[in-house]
This record gives structure tokens, sequence and C-alpha cells, in this order.
């Protein structure tokens, strides 16, 4: 099989398979190894720092009892979770799952959700990102892209989202297979498009990022060269091929020169 991305395709595959298809290893995908390396990652200082924001930063506030709901994202697959200072007490959350709620803080502030019905999300992790926006956007639409060629994160995505009882019009797509455009008033990509081979960047700009009004894609493609992977554009051939499109930084930053390529904000 051709890669198209950095991550390595069949140890991926087969976790992914093995979590959607059986309990003993879906009970804790989310702390092995190869999962915390590719998806959970974020270290419990910045999962802080998101905290931070979500509380203070941010004219779209959570109410309090909306917590309990969202933090259900770390009930399945055993993430690793931190003790973090919330009001007068405490939350236990992942630090992905502050770093998913503090992404959608993120839309609201930039977009016009009265004029968003469709979301396309390329590279969809176990669904968690899908989850939060679901739970406070209920009537949208939501496509979940896989990067590559694998249905399996399709159907870890699928149980995840089945399991915590996600209601609404979420759709999986087979990446690979897309036929026809993908038609989308917002596209969302959090990191995973940096990742991908500059064919496969070009396949999912045709497909789907040039039918979207709107689009949210962090980018850590300095951190992918340090490490040596060296496919894929560079952040100013994006911005030159997506009309209206601009790099605003990165708040807080994964890595000290990540940044956002938005376009349709406010």
């Amino acid at each position: 099989m051709k890669q198209t991305g950095v991550i390595d395709i069949s140890d991926w595959r087969n976790l992914c398979y093995c979590a959607a298809r059986t309990d003993e290893v879906f009970k804790d995908f989310r702390s092995q190894p190869l999962y915390l390396g590719v998806v959970e990652g974020v270290t419990p200082e910045l999962g802080g720092k998101y905290l931070e924001m979500i509380l203070n930063d941010y004219d779209f506030k959570i109410r309090d009892e909306m917590w309990s709901a969202l933090l259900r994202n770390d009930s399945l697959g055993d993430p690793p979770r931190y003790v973090y200072d919330f009001g007068n007490g405490t939350i236990c959350s992942s630090a992905l799952t502050l770093r998913y709620i503090k992404v959608f803080c993120d839309l609201v502030s930039l977009f016009d959700f009265d004029k968003i019905q469709t979301v396309a999300e390329i590279g969809i992790g176990f669904g968690g990102q899908c989850r939060i926006v679901m739970n406070f956007l209920p009537n949208l639409r939501y496509n979940l892209i896989d990067l590559i060629d694998l249905p399996e994160v399709i159907l870890l995505a699928e149980r995840f989202l089945t399991e915590l009882d996600q209601t609404g019009d979420i759709r999986y797509i087979d990446g690979t297979h897309l036929y026809n455009d993908v038609p989308c008033d917002l596209v969302i990509s959090n990191y995973a498009f940096a990742e991908l081979t500059r064919e496969t960047q070009k396949f999912y700009i045709e497909k789907v990022i040039s039918n979207s009004k709107a689009g949210y894609m962090t980018w850590n493609r300095s951190e992918l060269l340090r490490n040596g992977w060296n496919d894929g554009y560079e952040v100013e051939e994006i911005l030159a091929m997506i009309p209206g499109s601009k790099a605003i930084p990165e708040n807080p930053p994964a890595f000290y020169d990540d940044c956002i390529i938005v376009w349709g904000t406010k």
C-alpha cells in the first residue's frame, strides 16, 4: 500500500481495527503507546493552558452544567487524565479533550454558525472533536473523513460515538473513494492535513477544501520537517491555493511555530 501520510499505516490500521472490533483493546486504546504518540499525546501543561483560555479568553462561555457532558469523551478508551483547578474546585480531564473544547471555542469565535449547516473534518482521530462540536450544535451535518486508506479509523470513530449515544446527522466517509466532491460550509483539520503527502493533500484540496466556504486547519509543518518528514506543501503554498485564506498563530502553540490556516471568518 502506498503511504499517504506520516503515520505508519500497518501498525495504525491494526490498532484501530482491534479497538473497533474487540472490547479488550477498546477499553484502553487511548493509553496505548502508538495512540499516545499519534493522537493522545497532548502534555498536561498544554491542557492547563487550554483550560485557562476556555474559562477566561472567549466571549463564548461554557456553562458549568455542560462540563460533565463534555468530559464524557474521557469515559471510553482510558486516556491519561489530569486534575486541573476549575473555579472553586477541580476537574479531571485528558489534555486532548481540553484541546477539542478549545478548538470548538475558536470555531465559535471565528465563524458565523448561522451560515454553517455542514462540517467536514479531515483526520478524525476517534471522533472526539466531532462529539464536542455536535454537543453544542446538534443540528449540523457532520462529515467524518479519514486521512488515508483506513476504513479501520472510521470503524473506531463510529464505535466511540455510538457507545456515547451521540445523535445527529453524522456521516462516515472513506476519504480514499471520493468519486464526487464533498460540499461543506466549514472544513476542520487538527494537524492531520499537514501530515499528508503532497499528492494526498492535493486530492483533498480538490475534493473537499476548495468546495468549503470556510476552514480551520491547525498546521504543524515545521515540526514534521524537524522530524524528517519532507513531503507535503508548505504553508505559503497552501495559502496560495485557498482564496481568502490567511495564517494566524496557534494559541497556545503545541510547537513554537505552529499556525492555523483559516478562511471565511466573520
